[in-house]
């Protein structure tokens, strides 16, 4: 795995003009003379926060954009693409974040859209269409039928589609971007399996990521970039949290989980003999003002269903909630609002926006009821609540009617966490509040949980990262099997080997 494939040398790129003319007397550059290289056969995670020019890189590379300076070498061979088509035909294939599927026809057709099978240089010859398509797939190891409509396929299965149109190029390098911020931990499963049948065949593979968790399972070597620049590299074999965080955003890890919150003693939320199945044992936790408290587990050891139930999302067979001294008898979502518990779900997508809305739209809709005059929606108010929501929590964006989904994962996060918070809730259910943002907005979200915590607010988190769970944790909650198997203060020391025997013994 030693040889090098492909070799990138002191690539630039200035911002340009609305003509897409570089500005060089600017000296305002995306790319600041980037070395990069990769080897055969290996999976090259390339890391950085959002802006830091990852998909500039690679779009570069895929023959999307031109490079200003520099240049790159291919097998030994100087190169470079004036089209995507070359880069294709150089054996690049690229796998983009948002995919780019036709919904409203097949497998095959998609497949070899633009380079169509021809049939007396007249007719698509749809037989061997549908025959390449299905030898395709077989090789990535996926049944897939070609004639299926590709809008009836899951976000997993899309993905393998675009994963084989790939390899009809006879892609040597792969390209992709955030493959896993859509899919189940099932799916992700299934993409690990194939990325690594992938480089066991000799292709090499440039893994644009923001999980920590994912580059220790596939990865073998990172490049970091930092505001264009390369900030650094590591194998993954000499992997270190702190110096990986330190070179993407110039801080240490003390410092993004610096907090300064003291928990009280008043009780906020109390959970006795709770089942979250019949076949579970009962669990009993607690959670006080002005305290975080973390829960820890493998996934599938119940995390989320003791959320889920505790908010009213699910039902559980026995048990008590109490909160604020009070018993909840039926919890449900509505009261639960209501009575001022916020539950951010481990899916913000899925769960907790509605992509088509606008960032207002977003920030209001838990609690409309407060808007409504004479039976109509005051805009002054709700714009006003709105655009205090987002200056407070630093929401970037051109106004406040931006759609939500055109906004980075990081914000997408924090108008959650505002819809909640405009609510001054008294308890917040936090499930992965991280989970696919870049290392600066986590700081963020981190610095801002600290904030909540001091003004009063129980926090009830949950988090599948070590060093996150760790550190902004008063005490963890450690889960097995649909219960608590252990419990930790943060006065006592929290470590990950105490959480891992919880987790697994």
């Amino acid at each position: 795995m030693s040889e090098t494939i492909l070799e990138m040398r002191g690539i630039t790129k200035y911002i340009f003009d609305s003509e897409g003319i570089a500005l060089k007397n600017t000296n305002v550059k995306i790319l600041d003379n980037i070395d990069f290289n990769l080897r055969h056969g290996e999976v090259h995670v390339l890391m950085g926060e959002n802006g830091a020019g990852k998909s500039t890189l690679m779009k570069i590379l895929g023959g999307i954009i031109p490079p200003d300076e520099g240049e790159m070498v291919l097998e030994g061979q100087k190169t470079g693409f004036k089209n995507p088509m070359e880069a294709k035909a150089a054996g690049i294939g690229f796998i983009h974040q948002e995919l780019n599927l036709c919904q409203n026809i097949d497998v095959a057709h998609n497949m070899f859209l633009g380079n169509e099978i021809m049939k007396n240089s007249v007719f698509m010859d749809k037989k061997e269409m549908y025959q390449r398509s299905a030898e395709l797939l077989a090789r990535i190891g996926c049944n897939i039928n070609p004639k299926t409509i590709v809008r009836n396929l899951s976000t997993a299965q899309q993905q393998l589609v675009e994963i084989a149109k790939a390899m009809s190029y006879h892609s040597k390098i792969l390209i992709m971007d955030e493959p896993t911020a859509s899919l189940s931990q099932n799916e992700i499963d299934i993409l690990f399996n194939l990325i690594r049948d992938m480089k066991g065949k000799g292709i090499s593979i440039i893994y644009i990521s923001h999980r920590f968790e994912e580059l220790l399972e596939i990865g073998d070597r990172i490049t970091v970039l930092r505001d264009g620049k390369n900030s650094g590299n590591m194998d993954v074999a000499d992997y270190d949290y702190d110096k990986l965080v330190n070179m993407m955003v110039g801080r240490t890890l003390e410092k993004m989980h610096s907090c300064t919150h003291i928990p009280q003693e008043e009780e906020v939320l109390r959970v006795e003999g709770l089942k979250i199945s019949e076949k579970t044992k009962p669990i009993h936790i607690t959670v006080k003002k002005g305290e975080i408290v973390g829960l820890g587990g493998l996934v599938g050891s119940g995390r989320t269903e003791l959320a889920q139930s505790i908010f009213g999302a699910r039902r559980f067979p026995s048990g008590k909630v109490y909160y604020m001294g009070e018993r909840i008898k039926k919890p449900n979502p509505r009261s639960s609002v209501q009575k001022g518990i916020a539950y951010l779900s481990e899916d913000r997508k899925l769960d907790g926006l509605v992509l088509p809305m606008d960032i207002r739209e977003n920030i209001t809709l838990a609690y409309l009821d407060r808007f409504f005059k004479n039976r109509i929606i005051s805009k002054p108010r709700e714009r006003e609540i709105a655009e205090g929501e987002a200056r407070e929590l630093n929401i970037v964006c051109r106004s406040i009617y931006q759609l939500v989904s055109t906004l980075s994962g990081g914000n997408q996060q924090k108008v959650v966490l505002a819809k909640w918070l405009s609510q001054m809730p008294k308890l917040l259910i936090l499930d992965e509040p991280t989970r696919g943002i870049d290392i600066n907005a986590k700081a963020e979200i981190y610095k801002l949980m600290d904030e909540i915590a001091g003004q009063g607010v129980a926090i009830l988190m949950i988090s599948s990262e070590m060093p996150e769970l760790i550190g902004m944790s008063d005490r963890i909650y450690v889960m097995r099997g649909g219960t608590i198997s252990d419990e930790i203060d943060k006065a006592d020391g929290i470590t990950q080997e105490r959480i891992l025997q919880g987790a697994l013994n």
